[in-house]
């Protein structure tokens, strides 16, 4: 199994003790099979506020560049992620306000979807939402 973490569960991380705990038990053991998507990583950085936040970032995101574990979203993903933003418009309106945002959570979707790992998150809403235009492996936790 392959294993896609959303940028939620590595901030939960950093900003919080009991949160970096959980996440040693939950998700450390992961990591053999853990791919990392460029979206994700960008996310990060630039939610990398402080020097300790970008080491860390640093320290995890170098040794999965060098071990070939990294995603990023191809052409076709992109032209994917159109349809879905177009297809949520039309058919549920309540999110149009949201759609923007939304982008780089379908970007992750379809990463993950594309190389058959499941995508981890505490973004249930969105990713369930996403779910629905294109079926992907998700758990949310």
């Amino acid at each position: 199994m392959k294993v896609l973490l959303d940028t939620n569960l590595y901030l939960d991380a950093v900003r919080s003790g009991v949160a970096k705990e959980r996440f040693r038990k939950d998700f450390l053991p992961l990591l053999p099979f853990t791919v990392l998507s460029s979206v994700v990583a960008y996310e990060l950085r630039v939610d990398a506020r402080d020097e300790h936040t970008r080491d860390l970032l640093a320290q995890y995101v170098a040794p999965m560049e060098r071990a070939g574990r990294t995603i990023s979203p191809t052409f076709t993903d992109w032209t994917e992620a159109a349809n879905i933003v177009t297809s949520i418009e039309t058919r549920d309106r309540q999110w149009s306000s949201k759609l923007p945002s939304l982008l780089n959570d379908i970007l992750i979707a379809l990463c993950a979807r594309r190389v058959g790992a499941t995508v981890f998150t505490r973004n249930r809403s969105d990713f369930q939402l996403i779910c629905r235009q294109k079926h992907f492996a998700l758990r949310v936790v």
